[in-house]
């Protein structure tokens, strides 16, 4: 018994490793890009990922927003370009940001098809006032 010991604890490490491989391949980012459009001052990288419990809002370590009490993503079916104060939540409600700057990541609604949208958006809602957009695609 003590011979195959080492076989079998081996035999463990390959197959936790097959299943982590497993579990990351199912990871991919769909969209990565800046924000184009910076009405408030906002810098750093976004990107949509697909995890296995479903697609995901990530915003990087370098993103940084000026600070303010009610900052909130949106997807809008307009592009950056075009997003403006007055249509900024016009689009689907992802989720509240937990901080001003720094790495974020917030899971997208069921249902919503990423590509129906053209870009992401940052808007104070308490001030009604529009931060930032980037394009999807």
């Amino acid at each position: 018994m003590s011979i195959l010991k080492p076989f079998a604890v081996m035999l463990g490490l390959i197959i936790g490793v097959a299943a982590a491989d497993a579990a990351n391949a199912q990871d991919a980012t769909i969209a990565t890009g800046g924000f184009t459009n910076v009405d408030m001052k906002t810098t750093g990288t976004w990107s949509f990922e697909t995890r296995a419990d479903g697609v995901y809002a990530v915003l990087a370590a370098d993103f940084k927003a000026r600070k303010a009490p009610d900052l909130k993503i949106f997807l809008s079916k307009l592009p950056a370009s075009d997003v403006d104060g007055d249509n900024a939540t016009d689009g689907v409600f992802v989720a509240a940001l937990t901080s001003h700057k720094g790495a974020q990541a917030f899971k997208l609604p069921a249902g919503v098809d990423l590509a129906s949208f053209q870009s992401i958006v940052i808007h104070c809602q308490q001030y009604s006032k529009f931060w930032a957009a980037g394009n999807i695609r």
